[in-house]
């Protein structure tokens, strides 16, 4: 399937496997991000904008990896608790 978006002012023909809805929201999201380092720096090609936007986007990426990693943490340290609980009470 092709879908054609439009980023930053330029038109795209993305092809793939995902349905259209979901190529267009991932497109409008990359735009929005573009957008807002275009704003707040006023830098003067696209080519700026977009690393500085893929930047951004990295990071936010690498924020929520985190944060998934210090809850599975979280769980598995709760699950491990349940269990000895569990062990201890089956014990008795």
């Amino acid at each position: 399937m092709s879908v054609e978006v439009e980023i930053f002012g330029q038109k795209y023909l993305i092809k793939g496997d995902a349905d259209e809805v979901y190529i267009r929201t991932l497109a409008e999201y990359v735009d929005t991000k573009m957008r807002e380092v275009f704003e707040r720096l006023k830098l003067s090609t696209p080519n700026k904008v977009a690393v500085l936007a893929s930047l951004n986007i990295a990071h936010e990426l690498f924020n929520i990896k985190k944060d998934m990693e210090s809850q599975e943490s979280v769980i598995s340290d709760k699950t491990d608790k349940l269990l000895e609980l569990i062990s201890l009470e089956f014990k008795t």
